[in-house]
């Protein structure tokens, strides 16, 4: 019987335009000295330390597939252009090395993306959805240096500084991708009150867990997790409540069904709170009108406020029902009834004029980012040893 061993791990990385002015030949790992190029080594680096047993190529427009430690000489082709490597090339180099059935990663600009997609239609893109270098350095950043802050902006030019229209041009995008960044960490802690999700755990190419925390009270907290357990049908994953943390539960599926559920859920159940808070608010209104005093006479604050919370408890599960189950219309609210028993018709209406697809909110650059940074755990019983790759120790 074969002895198991891990899947192979690849992370790919594009060559770069800037290259060494030696004459002699180098190591590809040295050849490219362009800032992009060292933005796409870092990341790869920072994946390929969470696992000491990936491997680092990078996919030269005119060599092919080749290890950090290969000695090369500098050229002048890109990809695309007469005379760079084509695709059965890189099949056949591939196959060579052993990684026909290997779990991809690929860092760099689309032409090089999809140039290895043609070997690997599955391989995983953490830049998919980038638009322009200064989005795709951002998405590198957040690899390899998740844990940074913005820094403030710079002054203003000095005098004598280089004022030249490049300089400027590009202190205008620095600033762009700052205010965007700053938007989007806002956005993500936002979503954070509703959901957190774990780091995903590959198993098996066709296997993988993660587990998604819910924070908030626990009545909240268990109106969330029921949620989530209604929503993950859409998403074709399974979910199971942990018996000691009513707060968690842990997800199981395909990796990309669950890294594309784990993105997309905290964002469903913040539009799905957005949606009950709408319903609660008509119920505020209500209170304050002239029609609501006869129902409220003599009712202690306590029990207004217990009726309130009920309301919004009730408004929650009401738009959880339409959104998965859109009806042709819905029946109106009554004048002269109190909001508490008209919970169905006031949230429904919201929610039906309101409606979005829960099943289509899944990020996709936040699940290429999911898939990259998952832990790999999978094994797989190959039936021929896995030759090494050239110029490995």
């Amino acid at each position: 019987m074969a002895a198991s061993t891990t899947r192979p791990r690849v992370i790919i990385v594009s060559c770069g335009g800037r290259k060494s002015t030696t004459e002699q030949p180098v190591p590809a790992g040295e050849m490219y000295c362009g800032s992009y190029h060292l933005a796409l080594r870092r990341a790869a680096d920072a994946l390929a330390n969470q696992d000491r047993t990936v491997r680092v190529l990078i996919l030269s427009a005119l060599h092919g597939f080749v290890a950090l430690d290969d000695l090369i000489a500098a050229y002048d082709v890109r990809m695309g252009d007469g005379g760079s490597v084509t695709s059965e090339q890189l099949r056949q180099q591939a196959a060579d090395l052993g990684i026909l059935n290997a779990d991809i990663t690929v860092l760099g600009p689309r032409a090089y993306v999809e140039a290895s997609r043609t070997v690997w239609p599955e391989l995983t893109d953490p830049l998919a959805g980038a638009r322009g270098i200064g989005e795709q350095l951002a998405k590198l950043a957040d690899i390899y240096a998740p844990g940074r802050r913005l820094q403030p902006p710079k002054p203003s030019a000095r005098p004598g500084a280089d004022t030249s229209t490049g300089s400027i041009i590009e202190e205008i995008e620095r600033r762009a991708d700052a205010r965007k960044e700053a938007e989007e960490q806002r956005a993500a802690c936002k979503r954070a009150r509703y959901a957190t999700y774990s780091r995903l755990v590959i198993e098996h190419r066709s296997r993988a867990h993660g587990s998604l925390t819910f924070p908030g009270d626990p009545a909240k907290s268990a109106a969330r997790a029921g949620a989530a357990r209604r929503f993950a049908a859409l998403y074709r994953v399974q979910v199971h409540g942990g018996p000691d943390d009513a707060r968690t539960l842990d997800v199981h599926g395909t990796p990309r069904d669950v890294a594309r559920f784990l993105s997309a859920l905290p964002r469903v159940l913040e539009r799905t709170e957005t949606r009950a808070s709408e319903a609660s608010r008509l119920y505020g209104r209500w209170e304050r009108h002239s029609n609501a005093r006869p129902h409220l006479a003599g009712m202690p604050p306590c029990q207004r406020r217990a009726r309130a919370r009920t309301f919004r408890a009730a408004a929650f599960q009401v738009v959880v029902d339409i959104l998965l189950d859109l009806p042709d219309t819905v029946p109106e609210a009554t004048d002269g009834i109190p909001p508490w028993y008209q919970v169905y018709p006031l949230a429904a209406g919201i929610a039906h004029y309101y409606w979005f697809d829960p099943a289509a909110l899944a990020d996709p650059d936040e699940t290429a980012r999911i898939l990259a940074t998952a832990e790999r755990r999978h094994v797989t019983a190959p039936a021929t040893p896995q030759p090494r790759l050239p110029g490995a120790a």
